[in-house]
């Protein structure tokens, strides 16, 4: 399990600088995200060690096995988003003498994982653990229901199916995606429009084990399906591009509670290929969160491979989308993110239904594109900025005096402005100083 070395074309960088992502991309950037979760695996392996963990003979049995799997499969089992961002949680906690608190017996599972999807036998002892009494999870497959009070389990692959001795129990999985009375499988999304898929695993209790991360949101329902659907079909019809994207890169969904108004959504910077979101108002809501939230996808993965922005004084900068103020890589962040919020309200301006739709999206096209352009401003003063970093503004800068070249309507602009000079007014209210 040898760590690959990543090149990144300049036309790549180019592509993502200007808030694009082909397939070729994405695949960089999952690969060199599975670099770096095999870094830490090995990270955790030594920290283990060191400090005498009970759970390190399991670990490394575990690992020996990981090593014998087919590499595409031992690379979607240890990419699977919960699975790295528990690899970062762990090592990080590891390193910091905090290992009380993690679960390093999660590697055990993953194991299972590749095992079975490889085809190959194994015997696991497979440490559970003590924050999800009574669950053996096995990240991407499901869960197994086990005895409350049982601290370990026996897991034994053969051929692709599974058996699982417990506390003097035994459940056996002859197939991995039908669901038993103690066999759960994680249920999966699966939707299609003109040819282009989209598949998402719904993990609800794979994020259970990530450190730092409160997975306590709701499943889905039948409405999930039906606004994500409409969503999909928003961006195949009018977003190719962002469709594209979204289909390659995206494999895991983490429903999140919803709000009073609106919604919420993001992304995890060490859990390359999910989106956590509220179910969406709307399908239109839905299919601009999933615009949005790829650029933030795309970007987390390149700062991985690349400085952005060089160490400095803890300054903190206005975002036009916030109503805190934001550090360098924060602005940098939400800037790239919100290029593909503006390009997202352009273009479905063009394929708006109504008057009133049309107008809804110009007036947030170049609300958003408003903010981009004041931010880009404000980054591209920032000596801070590495080579890299100031390629990407660079970037950012280039698309939006292409769009500059483009009509908008007088109403549509005025409203922005009007947006945008209410939001600047509001903020700088809450940054005064009191008494």
């Amino acid at each position: 399990m040898t760590p690959a070395h990543h090149l990144l074309p300049r036309r790549v960088l180019d592509e993502l600088a200007a808030g694009r992502g082909s397939a070729d991309a994405i695949s960089r950037l999952r690969s060199a995200q599975h670099s770096k979760t095999l870094l830490l695996v090995r990270a955790l392996m030594l920290l283990l060690r060191e400090a005498g963990h009970p759970d390190l003979t399991a670990v490394e049995a575990a690992y020996d096995v990981l090593a014998r799997t087919r590499p595409q499969v031992r690379a979607a089992a240890l990419g699977h988003p919960p699975v790295a961002a528990w690899a970062f949680g762990t090592a990080s906690l590891l390193r910091r003498g905090g290992h009380p608190a993690t679960y390093p017996g999660l590697l055990a599972a993953v194991a299972v994982v590749a095992a079975v999807g490889s085809g190959i036998d194994a015997d696991l002892d497979v440490p559970l653990s003590p924050g999800a009494p009574g669950r053996l999870d096995l990240p991407g497959l499901g869960t197994v229901v086990v005895p409350a009070d049982a601290t370990r389990a026996r897991v034994r692959c053969v051929g692709g199916r599974v058996q699982v001795r417990c506390a003097g129990e035994r459940v056996d999985i002859g197939d991995v995606r039908s669901a038993g009375r103690r066999w759960l499988p994680a249920p999966r999304m699966e939707l299609r429009h003109r040819g282009l898929p989209l598949s998402l695993l719904v993990d609800t209790p794979g994020w259970q084990h990530v450190p730092g991360i409160r997975a306590d949101g709701p499943g889905t329902d039948h409405r999930w399906r039906h606004r994500l659907d409409g969503a999909w079909r928003i961006l195949v019809d009018s977003h190719r591009p962002v469709a594209e994207e979204v289909s390659v890169a995206l494999r895991v969904l983490m429903p999140i509670a919803a709000p009073r108004t609106g919604a919420r959504s993001g992304t995890f910077h060490h859990a390359f290929g999910s989106v956590a979101m509220s179910i969406p108002p709307d399908s239109r809501s839905g299919a601009a969160t999933l615009a949005h939230e790829i650029q933030h996808l795309k970007l987390a993965a390149l700062t991985d491979m690349f400085t952005l922005v060089e160490p400095g004084p803890a300054e903190l900068f206005y975002a036009p989308w916030r109503t805190d103020p934001r550090p360098l890589e924060g602005l940098l962040h939400g800037t790239y993110a919100h290029l593909g919020v503006a390009r997202f309200w352009r273009q479905q301006a063009q394929a708006a239904g109504s008057r009133a739709q049309r107008h809804h999206a110009e007036v947030e096209a170049a609300r958003w594109t408003g903010a981009v352009g004041d931010s880009l401003l404000v980054l591209g003063a920032q000596r801070r900025l590495t080579p890299v970093g100031r390629h990407l503004v660079d970037g950012m800068a280039q698309v939006l005096r292409r769009w500059a070249l483009e009509p908008t309507t007088t109403d549509a602009a005025a409203e922005a402005a009007r947006l945008l000079t209410a939001h600047r007014a509001r903020w700088d209210r809450q940054q005064a100083p009191t008494g």
